[in-house]
């Protein structure tokens, strides 16, 4: 007998086309990657400072052929439901005047949906390239993206982010964003030959007025 699945509705689907913008601010330009973001992608994903704060699976150091691979497929998952979840989104600063050919792609961010009983639960992550920091991009495309998948999926209940124990900035960036630190999970992984603690932090619905 074929197991339940569940998955949140989406009244109003976002677009899966390569290059199609899924949320604005006065900033920022979030939208899906596009075959010709790579150049542009290698070089902002390629510095150890990245690194340090990803996961191993992340490449380094990161080449042109990574970032071909990565945008090659941008909603890779055969299902057309899966297909819309902002799984890879590419994170530009506008150009001066507005012009989407001066947008300067300066690192990425998403959101991945639970499965089976944590299907009201998504995940969050980012990151965005070293030249980028302390300039309040971080908060303002970690933001932009809670609000938006908090509308367009209204049966969302919790967004949740994993990080390091030394990822300090990180965590300054959620909390600015609304997020709470719950728990550490202790001695949960190891980075760079360091074993150390993983942070969960996570904002609720109900704590995020925009969203409803």
């Amino acid at each position: 007998m074929p197991r339940p699945t569940k998955a949140l509705e989406c009244p109003l689907p976002p677009s899966g086309a390569p290059g199609a913008i899924l949320v604005e601010t006065p900033r920022l330009v979030l939208r899906r990657f596009k075959p010709d973001d790579a150049p542009a992608l290698a070089r902002a994903a390629n510095h150890r400072a990245v690194w340090d704060g990803v996961r191993d699976s992340f490449p380094h150091p990161y080449t042109l052929a990574d970032a071909e691979a990565f945008v090659a497929t941008p909603c890779p998952d055969a299902d057309p439901v899966k297909r819309l979840y902002p799984t890879k989104v590419a994170v530009c600063v506008k150009g001066s005047a507005g012009d989407d050919d001066e947008q300067q792609l300066v690192g990425c961010i998403g959101a991945d949906p639970g499965q089976d009983v944590l299907y009201r639960t998504w995940e969050l992550g980012y990151w965005l390239t070293p030249d980028a920091w302390g300039r309040g991009y971080a908060s303002e495309a970690v933001g932009a993206l809670l609000h938006w998948l908090l509308r367009t999926w209204p049966g969302s209940r919790r967004v949740q982010a994993l990080t390091l124990a030394g990822n300090k900035r990180s965590a300054k960036v959620l909390a600015r964003c609304g997020f709470v630190l719950e728990g550490v999970q202790r001695d949960a992984v190891e980075k760079a030959g360091v074993v150390q603690d993983l942070h969960v932090h996570a904002v609720l619905r109900r704590d995020v007025p925009v969203a409803g």
